[in-house]
């Protein structure tokens, strides 16, 4: 039985350029025609006359379909108001020129959007049961836990790290690592004393918008006299 185009289901093939892509390529720009709250955008057909749905050559993927449960990104700009302006995750692809979002939109008209896949590592499998540190069964999921495991650990490096201390008289009462580029904030280590002993210390990692904690621990020590005699971590986030 000869195969046909209409037989084959784009969500069960990967292109090179979605395995490949870091997510920060462009595979697909659109004029946006409305956005409508609370999250639906309304696009036109690319300039090959192929849309989004049925298109054989950039068909825009959507979470709710995804085998990794990822939509692709899309990048908003320009629209009136800004009102619906925005990065957001595609949830789902209504039509060719129909999709909704992840997220909420206000009412606008015109704009662009910018099509991205996500990070190829997304969709790759991960067979976590030869360490303890992550239950993820996706590389992405799997080195995002792993790195963050590390970080809680080790402090940050680079030559793109700023390291600084927060004291009350002699006591650090917190330590922080910046991206100095960024101006966000790595990580954090805050200490709580009982006299002048260190009782617990909170290390936090943070999300690059160096507001999202996605990784913590509570680490709280046990002395004699003035000796510690041990500790207990508990994994917080």
């Amino acid at each position: 039985m000869t195969i046909r185009y209409p037989d084959i289901n784009p969500y069960d093939f990967y292109d090179a350029s979605e395995l490949n892509t870091d997510s920060t390529v462009v595979y697909l720009t659109l004029t946006v025609v409305s956005t409508v709250a609370p999250n639906t955008v309304n696009v036109n057909l690319a300039a090959d006359g192929e849309g989004i749905l049925y298109s054989r050559d950039h068909p825009v993927h959507s979470a709710a379909l995804a085998v990794g449960g990822q939509g692709d990104y899309v990048d908003i700009t320009g629209t009136s108001g800004g009102t619906g302006n925005g990065t957001f995750e595609v949830a789902t692809v209504v039509s060719d020129t129909q999709f909704t979002i992840n997220g909420v939109v206000g009412n606008s008209s015109g704009g662009m959007a910018n099509f991205r896949y996500p990070s190829g590592a997304q969709d790759v499998g991960y067979y976590q049961l030869k360490q303890n540190i992550t239950q993820q069964n996706l590389l992405q999921g799997a080195v995002t836990d792993v790195s963050n495991h590390d970080l809680l650990d080790n402090e940050p490096v680079g030559t793109n790290v700023t390291y600084s201390v927060t004291r009350s008289g002699s006591h650090v009462t917190q330590e922080t690592w910046t991206n100095t580029a960024t101006t966000k904030t790595i990580k954090t280590i805050t200490y709580s004393y009982n006299g002048n002993k260190v009782h617990q210390e909170v290390r936090t990692v943070f999300a690059t918008d160096g507001v999202t904690i996605i990784a913590q621990a509570t680490i709280t020590y046990s002395y004699v006299g003035n000796s510690v005699t041990g500790d207990t971590t508990v994994r917080n986030v």
